[in-house]
């Protein structure tokens, strides 16, 4: 593997955790994700920028002092003002490490927030290999990654917060719509593809090409800086929110927060390392998951691990070549 971080040959055995078995290879995966956070920790702390784990990487620090035994991803948070300034550290990062987004190379993923990955391995999702599978070529980077999202204010006024998110939520969508038409719905016949992208512009009456309108999205999402406000909110998902719980208000409900939640960061052991997270974890928890401390098995997102070989050993321009029978 080709990370900096100094990790004890026993972390890398096999082992039952919480009644879930954590096979050799996942750790290896997970060893490369530490060492991400690792590298992500010093650009932050040499820009002086705050950050906090979120999500499953909070839910796994504060209930099993680590990763969660099935998961395989990593959940950082950053209010927007630090956000956007370590954007502007990209370059401080050398291979294998990069950063990526949806204006630096990873325009065809559609994703507002950032992935920091190393780029001399391989982790490419399920839903990835179903759409090459497909005939979608997808060219974006596949190494083993950590997620950073931004944390965006919102109004104070109720009524206008309904207004925004609901905005935000029918901007997303529209972008998402012209993404799926003309990028990743599955078509076997490769001739199919420019007909449903000319469909989406007959019957919507707008521009096939998604990029614009997601770059619209990300531009409104962040239009309401305010450091005083009292809640803030994580909106780079909120029409696929909306569309998986059953409509905008559950989104208000599960993405919206005091700001207090996060106002406050403590040091919690994760491995043998130890993070920042926010002082209220367990309230936040309970606010995101309702009863986090019951674990419920949830699948995770790989379908081809490697953290020997890069994934462009995997993907030729944008195509899968190699799919080999790979369990972690």
């Amino acid at each position: 593997m080709n990370i900096k971080l100094d990790i004890p040959s026993g972390f890398f055995e096999g082992e039952e955790r919480s009644g879930y078995y954590v096979s050799p290879e996942m750790k290896r995966v997970w060893a490369v994700q530490l060492d991400l956070i690792s590298e992500f920790s010093r650009v932050c702390e040499k820009y002086g920028l705050k950050w906090q784990i979120g999500y499953g990487t909070l839910l796994g620090a504060v209930r099993h002092k680590g990763f969660i035994p099935w998961d395989d991803d990593v959940d950082i948070i950053m209010m927007r003002q630090d956000y956007e300034r370590f954007l502007k550290a990209a370059d401080e990062f050398r291979p294998p490490y990069r950063l990526g987004t949806m204006y630096s190379g990873d325009k065809r993923k559609g994703i507002v927030f950032a992935k920091l990955y190393n780029a001399s391995t391989a982790m490419i999702e399920s839903d990835t290999v179903r759409m090459m599978k497909a005939g979608v070529k997808l060219d974006y980077s596949q190494g083993i990654f950590i997620d950073i999202f931004p944390i965006d204010d919102i109004p104070d006024d109720e009524a206008e917060a309904d207004k925004f998110i609901r905005r935000a939520t029918a901007l997303h969508k529209e972008a998402i719509s012209a993404l799926y038409w003309t990028n990743y719905y599955p078509a076997k016949n490769i001739l199919k593809r420019p007909i449903k992208a000319f469909l989406h512009r007959i019957f919507t009456m707008r521009k096939t090409d998604y990029f614009p309108l997601m770059a619209k999205f990300d531009e409104f999402i962040k239009s309401c800086p305010n450091p005083k406000s009292k809640r803030t909110s994580l909106l780079v998902f909120c029409y696929v929110d909306s569309e998986n719980w059953g409509g905008i208000e559950k989104v208000k409900a599960k993405r919206i927060w005091d700001r207090s939640l996060y106002d406050g960061t403590v040091n919690l052991p994760f491995e043998m390392l130890s993070f920042p997270a926010p002082a209220r974890y367990e309230d936040v928890l309970t606010h995101i998951y309702g009863d986090w401390r019951t674990p419920i098995v949830i699948p995770n997102h790989g379908a081809i691990y490697d953290t020997e070989h890069p994934y462009t050993d995997y993907i030729k321009d944008g195509s899968l070549v190699n799919f080999p029978r790979q369990e972690a």
